[in-house]
């Protein structure tokens, strides 16, 4: 029986984070749990453990609320191949629904760009899920950076081994023309937060690590980068998802249950200012209090910022749902835009040519892409 006062959503895919976004929508109080959607018959008892009803496809559901007298649901979790991202969002959008879709919002920028003018002629709001920017170690790294002085640099990692299983239970992940890779699944989250933290970036460059994974030769293993900010600030960063290492961003937070938390992890990112140099996910400041010389000549001081385990209770899936309820009433923008989305794989896409041309690429401006028609259409 659906209550009236809750909002309802559906979650389409139910691959790996598909039944943890559902999972979340059953626990908050103010929404309910429609249905999920995918054409695996596997889903159905997924459904089941969900307590709620299973579509192969977009249309059976739409079938079954015409059939039966109910309202579509209100809004529509994407959590689908990163290929399909474009296709699904705009069939539903086409229904009126509004979506919270999983990053990369496409794996062209000009089809993202197709999308958010489509969605905005059928009046639908877009949340890009790029979920990391609701973590409140981030939020509490972002509200202490004026701490640090003017920022200068930063240095961070995102370095594990990703188990087999992991790509024979989706193929689609062995290949990057499928959006499959390291870069595209996980470096685009951290460039989407170095980008939150530190404003826009410039200038990329990118060159691949030794790939050991020769089973799979169509995809990448990760990259080294550096990168040059807007702002001036400078960074490197190291991407491999194929070394034995805790210094990435699950392992620090302990937010992906998947991953093992490792207490205690300091650094993954650590960014240097004049005045000082905060470290995450830690949250320790290090400075050198009153001195007036502020040099090697005097000692260093660690303050920590925050209490951790307090920090690491709230949960940035919980986080970012209550904001897409409130994005569906109309009461809150978008945190993560749709243009937001477009500048993060706008970084993977220049991370992309660097490593083919083997030099530094420029950022182009996220308003000079044209859409592609195609996307656009009904």
């Amino acid at each position: 029986m659906i209550a009236p006062n809750l909002i309802q959503i559906v979650v389409v895919g139910a691959g790996l984070i598909g039944p943890r976004h559902a999972q979340h929508v059953n626990e908050n109080p103010y929404c309910e749990l429609f249905g999920i959607i995918d054409p695996s018959p596997a889903t159905k008892q997924v459904a089941q453990n969900l307590h709620t009803e299973h579509f192969s496809s977009i249309e059976q559901m739409i079938v079954h609320c015409d059939a039966n007298g109910l309202d579509y649901p209100k809004g529509a979790i994407v959590c689908t191949p990163n290929h399909t991202h474009v296709k699904v969002s705009a069939e539903l959008a086409s229904y009126g629904i509004h979506l919270l879709v999983e990053k990369p919002i496409s794996l062209t920028i000009p089809e993202a760009k197709a999308l958010k003018e489509y969605a905005a002629s059928k009046n639908v709001r877009i949340l890009v899920g790029h979920h990391r920017r609701f973590n409140p170690f981030i939020l509490e790294a972002k509200n202490n950076l004026a701490k640090i002085g003017q920022v200068v640099a930063i240095q961070g990692s995102w370095t594990l081994r990703k188990p087999e299983e992991y790509y024979q239970v989706s193929p689609w992940r062995t290949a990057t023309e499928t959006g499959g890779g390291v870069l595209l699944i996980n470096l685009i989250h951290d460039l989407d937060l170095l980008q939150y933290l530190l404003g826009p970036i410039d200038k990329i460059y990118a060159e691949l690590l030794q790939k050991q994974r020769l089973q799979y030769p169509d995809v990448d293993e990760g990259a080294a980068l550096t990168i040059r900010f807007k702002s001036g600030v400078l960074g490197t960063f190291i991407c491999s998802d194929n070394v034995t290492s805790p210094f990435n961003f699950e392992s620090g937070t302990g937010e992906n249950p998947t991953v093992p938390l490792h207490s205690g992890l300091e650094g993954f990112y650590r960014i240097f200012g004049s005045q000082g140099t905060l470290s995450v996910p830690d949250l320790n400041l290090y400075h050198q209090g009153n001195h007036k010389c502020g040099s090697w000549l005097d000692p260093i001081v660690k303050e920590p910022l925050a209490d951790i385990a307090t920090v690491g209770e709230l949960r940035p899936f919980d986080l970012q749902l209550s904001h897409f309820l409130e994005v569906i009433k109309g009461s809150s923008e978008p945190f993560c835009t749709v243009d937001d989305g477009i500048s993060a794989l706008m970084c993977i896409d220049a991370v992309m040519k660097s490593i083919e041309l083997g030099a530094a690429v420029y950022l182009e401006d996220p308003k000079d892409v044209q859409p592609t028609p195609e996307a656009s259409q009904d």
